[in-house]
């Protein structure tokens, strides 16, 4: 199991690691330059921000067919299926996913070879998964809760609910 926030989060690190490389190859490949029109870049920049808002925001709401929020809702809790959570896989032990940086990779840098600015596409992905970490996150501190993802090999996208532990004092005591 792998808490949902995580999974997102390693996602954006492979995806960015993945596009830096892709850049990196077509700077040494077909030279460091600036962009010709600086100001259609922004605004393309600009757009791509714009709509992967606008797509969060859809999935924070309760549209049916943009709604991610119901998913969430509709998560079994852990103590229901006798699952054990797990409490050594957290970010900071494992903050990239390998097979996600290789298959952007190889998607990435001979498109980008082929066409410079296609260096930039895994950064929509990116963005996507950078909203989606956010919504999770914001959920879960809504309704004290931790979302998790794959109590079962063979679905891993199932979600499951447990309860958010409490928090420690700097002592490491129970609050009072």
């Amino acid at each position: 199991m792998d808490r949902l926030v995580h999974h997102e989060l390693r996602a954006v690190v492979s995806v960015l690691a993945a596009t830096a490389v892709a850049l990196t190859t077509v700077g040494l490949v077909r030279g460091f330059s600036p962009p010709a029109e600086p100001g259609r870049l922004g605004l393309c920049v600009a757009a791509v921000l714009a709509s992967v808002v606008v797509w969060t925001l859809l999935k924070a709401t309760r549209i049916t067919w943009f709604s991610e929020v119901r998913d969430f809702e509709k998560a079994v809790p852990v103590e229901e299926t006798g699952t054990v959570l797990p409490t050594e896989r957290f970010l900071r032990d494992q903050p990239f996913s390998p097979r996600l940086f290789v298959l952007y990779l190889l998607f990435a840098v001979p498109l980008s070879l082929w066409e410079p600015w296609a260096a930039l596409l895994p950064l929509w992905s990116a963005l996507d998964w950078l909203g989606q970490a956010a919504l999770v996150a914001h959920w879960e501190r809504g309704h004290g809760l931790l979302l998790w993802r794959g109590r079962v090999a063979s679905r891993p996208w199932e979600l499951s609910v447990s309860r958010r532990p409490p928090t420690r004092t700097a002592t490491g005591a129970r609050p009072a």
